[in-house]
């Protein structure tokens, strides 16, 4: 990992300039993301569509299968995302490697922070503190390595005095995730029912409850919600750990050792 050539400036930012530097950090990579969304966002909203065609489900149920696999598949993301930060070149199988091999750890954090959200969620008003504490967890475990409780008390002590920060960053990135349903499902059925007049075929979203395009721009808001909150974590890491600074350090450790290497 070449520490020394981020791809972007460590250095605190807010919760907008984040939001906005997600989208140019996909598109400067969208080679990279196209080919991982291939391999797990396709596949996904295929299982979905199945689901409702051929296993006639109800689009509650679809709903709740898509927003499963939504948090199941951010994980290769960011992993992605933690790559391309630093490295040249990515190849998308090691990624989903790597994601692979933590899976067990990882799916095991994310039942038990969405257990805690779910409790949290009853009582309604813990709901917010709990989401805060939670925010972070899959970066603890995929990119920290952390173990599954370790993750969840890692999210946690990432998340301390920064409660307003992380609580607008949720919020956004699931106003994020909406407005990318709707604006699917409008450009969708815009092409579809009065660019080419076959009606909805593939289901409506504000009739039906769900549809093949707002269950596309669901998977695609997936991408940008795990990019984004990584370069959070990033910014947080920053701010409370001085990670710019750490990196710059490693980065000159290791040409010095570099140059010893020369000289012997």
């Amino acid at each position: 990992m070449n520490l020394g050539a981020s791809r972007v400036v460590l250095r605190p930012r807010g919760v907008p300039e984040v939001l906005d530097l997600a989208c140019v950090f996909i598109l400067a990579h969208r080679a990279s993301f196209l080919r991982l969304a291939a391999w797990v966002l396709l596949p996904s909203l295929a299982l979905c569509w199945a689901a409702r065609t051929l296993g006639g489900w109800s689009w509650q149920g679809v709903w709740a299968l898509a927003i499963g696999l939504g948090d199941l598949i951010e994980g290769p993301f960011t992993l992605l995302a933690g790559d391309l930060l630093f490295k040249d070149t990515i190849s998308v199988r090691g990624v989903l490697g790597r994601f692979l091999r933590r899976l067990p750890s990882y799916l095991v954090v994310m039942v038990v922070s969405r257990i805690g959200i779910g409790v949290a969620a009853a009582l309604m008003v813990l709901l917010p503190i709990v989401g805060v504490r939670c925010l972070w967890v899959r970066e603890a475990s995929l990119l920290e390595q952390a173990a599954p409780f370790a993750a969840l008390r890692r999210s946690e002590r990432v998340s301390k005095r920064q409660g307003g920060a992380c609580f607008g960053l949720g919020i956004c990135l699931l106003l994020a995730q909406a407005w990318g349903v709707i604006a699917a499902e409008l450009l969708g059925q815009g092409l579809v029912e009065f660019g080419l007049q076959l009606g909805q075929p593939l289901g409506s979203l504000f009739q039906d409850g769900g549809s093949l395009f707002a269950l596309a721009g669901f998977f695609a808001s997936v991408l940008y919600v795990a990019t984004a909150r990584y370069l959070k974590y990033i910014d947080i890491r920053t701010r409370k750990e001085g990670w710019d600074i750490q990196l710059r350090f490693s980065a000159l450790a290791a040409a010095g050792d570099a140059g010893v290497r020369r000289v012997a």
